[in-house]
């Protein structure tokens, strides 16, 4: 069986078209765990009409609007299935994904199934593509099974990392203690993924376009203000994911370093100008911690483009610090 876990928030005008893309798939042994994060719109009501219309689909209520990690992870402690399917609310898939994804993950034993989406464009509503992904990177391992270990590790930190385009096997979530951070933060799938991605024993990638994935002014992808600043914490958890074996962190470090600093710099850019001030100086209380708790200071200036750190004041910061 699957269980399909959806976070639920203020949907009410897509939750129809995401529910019955469930509700009409070719393959039917599945349970859907829906997890109301306080909805102030018709959300919960559309949920209750639709529980009356199928017993498979559940409802959880959060008592207090916490985030899509939160119920995430309430819906992972409660699913029944053998295997784990995560779907945005105001997402869809195509009406053959469950037995496509069933067939492959069973026929190669596959702790964690990969596979590619297409984008609707709410405000034209149009279809396309986006640059989620490397596409060469999902070429070329399409039908292969293969770990991290097998990757060009700079292609680690250009993988899609939402939880939406992959199907898992619940034992592998369980056995690793894979879940989302419960603090109500965006960008809350990063630790996730680079955590399920490096204890994955059989990973694999299949070329169906299975999901539909709807852009919408107003959702997590297009925010510019102080949500930000969540940033910030994400990169602490995905840090830490990676010191837990400090294997994995000497194999990885230039690239998650890398990785890190060209997101503070892409961000800073990105977010408005009021809040720029107030996100560099909490940059800077980062390098801080970075120096202090990780004792990172070769690490990161033999490995992060100069101009970063310069525009960040980092050398300023580590004297600051040795002189406190």
């Amino acid at each position: 069986m699957i269980s399909v876990i959806i976070p639920v928030y203020n949907v009410e005008k897509y939750l129809h078209v995401c529910l019955n893309s469930l509700l009409y798939q070719t393959y039917q042994n599945f349970e859907i765990i829906c997890i109301d994060d306080a909805s102030s719109d018709s959300s919960l009501e559309i949920l209750e009409y639709f529980t009356k219309k199928d017993p498979r689909i559940k409802i959880i209520k959060n008592d207090s609007n916490r985030g899509q990690g939160y119920s995430r992870n309430r819906g992972l402690e409660l699913a029944q299935g053998k295997y784990i399917s995560f779907l945005d609310a105001d997402d869809w898939f195509s009406p053959n994904a469950f037995e496509i994804l069933i067939k492959k993950i069973e026929q190669d034993n596959l702790d964690l199934l990969m596979f590619k989406n297409i984008v609707y464009y709410d405000e034209n509503q149009k279809f396309g593509f986006e640059k989620l992904y490397d596409m060469d990177f999902m070429n070329k391992f399409v039908n292969q099974v293969f770990d991290h270990w097998d990757l060009d590790k700079t292609k680690l930190f250009v993988m899609s990392n939402v939880p939406w385009n992959k199907f898992y096997l619940k034992s592998f979530l369980d056995d690793n203690n894979i879940r989302f951070p419960n603090e109500n933060l965006i960008h809350e799938d990063n630790p996730f993924f680079y955590k399920a991605i490096t204890s994955a024993k059989r990973v694999s990638i299949i070329d169906n376009y299975l999901h539909s994935r709807r852009r919408r002014s107003g959702s997590t992808m297009t925010l510019n203000n102080e949500r930000i600043f969540d940033n910030i914490e994400i990169m602490y958890k995905i840090l830490d994911v990676f010191f837990e074996d400090n294997k994995l962190y000497e194999y990885y470090k230039k690239e998650i370093l890398e990785f890190i600093f060209s997101v503070f710099q892409g961000k800073y850019n990105q977010i408005e100008d009021e809040f720029k001030e107030e996100f560099y100086r909490k940059v800077q209380e980062a390098c801080k911690v970075y120096l202090k708790k990780y004792n990172l200071y070769e690490d990161i200036k033999e490995n992060v483009d100069e101009n970063i750190l310069n525009f960040f004041k980092f050398e300023d910061i580590a004297t600051d610090l040795i002189t406190d």
